[in-house]
């Protein structure tokens, strides 16, 4: 016969002691209970005080978000990694733009370039068909 193990909720903290890891079910969140690293019987032998710090000491440590909001203010103060990787990326922006700006400005030439083309094209153009039209008429 297998030995009863302690699983407890990491979310609400709802403890129970089961024989099957699939039978670890959250009876409150319906989520899957972790396994503590505790005998049954000695997690019996502590008074609902120690088993409330346990089970509070392995939601803290498998809650991230909730170990980064309580050590932030912490990270308030050792800010240099976060302002180097952050002044190297406007750097890298920065870097971006004016590649963006070169491009608009070469867009911009040719563009211009390309409209005085045709409008001198154009009255060339016009000049053709009116000295075509005045010879047409002397004939």
């Amino acid at each position: 016969m297998r030995e009863l193990s302690v699983y407890y909720c990491p979310k609400c903290g709802y403890f129970a002691f089961y024989q099957l890891p699939q039978n670890a079910v959250c009876h409150q969140c319906s989520r899957d209970m972790t396994r503590l690293d505790i005998s049954y019987q000695d997690f019996t032998a502590l008074d609902y005080e120690e088993r409330d710090r346990l089970i509070s000491a392995k939601m803290v440590e498998s809650a991230p978000s909730l170990v980064c909001r309580i050590t932030a203010p912490e990270k308030l103060h050792c800010q240099r990694k976060l302002v180097g990787t952050l002044i190297q990326h406007i750097l890298e922006l920065e870097d971006e733009v004016n590649s963006l700006n070169k491009t608009i400005d070469w867009m911009h030439d040719t563009i211009w370039k390309q409209l005085k083309i045709r409008q001198a094209l154009t009255a060339e153009l016009q000049d053709l068909k009116a000295a075509s039209q005045t010879e047409h008429l002397d004939s």
